[in-house]
């Protein structure tokens, strides 16, 4: 991989950023203080940056190693959100930092974004990035049998499709069940009636990137967490409707579901959320990466 130079950090150039007049929330003071944030963290704990799972230069892993941990600790991934236009591992790895406080590994997972890669490669990147770290993780002090999924907005959607697909789980070698727990935070599911052409470019593909659409299994647990009305560009109730869809699709079958709804949360407060000390997210975020009982 040392002929390989991941890619850049850099948010100038980001739509969110050039045309802010197009968003309800400025996203430029986001990118900075995430970028600020990553870095006190990165000075804090032992991590590795841009860790390759792939080829390409997106295809990065930034990873965090809690101070302590009795035996292998469990794995929190985080997918970050931008669209699936922007992000990276760079700007969101502050999310894991009370996780690793709490004696978790941390990984903020980078994917490759359009105009470069569209569905259905975004969820082979997916399934590499868990496969390397399912193969790898355990010589790092990480136990790949407490793997949990995560992630935001775009990277929240594209998990959702990993975790019930039994399709490319073969393909990296590791178990069918190896996503056993998952927290998903303010993204949309369900692309039959909501067209989003940064993942699907054909729209007779909308329903084979619907996560409700290709329920083939499911996790053991999940959570479930959005802004009531999550302000950012378009309808901001679309996040709970979404949500508490697959939310009851998984119910269903056998899921042990926690759902919690932010009032006063807009599209990037639901991303601060799971790490917020303060809030009602974090600690629920604690007890599915580490099995513990749902808090009260």
């Amino acid at each position: 991989m040392s002929d390989i130079k991941p890619r850049t950090a850099e948010f100038d150039k980001y739509n969110t950023v050039v045309n802010p007049d197009q968003y309800a929330i400025a996203w430029r003071p986001f990118y900075e203080k995430g970028v600020a944030d990553t870095k006190d963290f990165r000075s804090a704990y032992r991590n590795e940056t841009d860790v390759f799972y792939g080829q390409n230069p997106a295809q990065i892993l930034d990873i965090y190693y809690p101070k302590s941990a009795e035996g292998l600790a469990p794995v929190y991934v985080f997918l970050h959100g931008g669209a699936f236009r922007e992000g990276h591992p760079a700007q969101y790895g502050f999310v894991g930092r009370p996780h690793v406080e709490r004696g978790a590994i941390f990984i903020c997972a980078g994917y490759r974004l359009a105009p470069e890669t569209y569905y259905p490669d975004t969820i082979w990147d997916v399934a590499g990035m868990i496969g390397w770290i399912y193969h790898n993780i355990e010589q790092r002090g990480g136990d790949p049998k407490r793997i949990t999924l995560s992630g935001h907005s775009s990277g929240s959607t594209v998990s959702a499709l990993a975790s019930v697909r039994t399709d490319w789980q073969p393909k990296v070698n590791v178990p069918t069940d190896v996503l056993k727990t998952m927290v998903f935070c303010g993204a949309t599911y369900d692309f039959r009636t909501e067209f989003v052409g940064n993942l699907v470019t054909d729209k007779e593909r909308r329903e084979e990137a619907t996560a409700l659409c290709n329920i083939a299994r499911v996790p053991e647990r999940a959570l479930f967490t959005f802004g009531v009305n999550e302000i950012n560009r378009g309808d901001g109730t679309r996040f709970e409707r979404s949500a508490r869809s697959l939310a009851a699709a998984m119910e269903d079958k056998g899921t042990d579901v926690r759902i919690i709804p932010l009032p006063d949360a807009d599209h990037q407060g639901s991303c601060a959320s799971l790490c917020d000390v303060d809030g009602p997210v974090l600690d629920a975020v604690t007890a599915v990466i580490h099995g513990k009982p749902w808090p009260r």
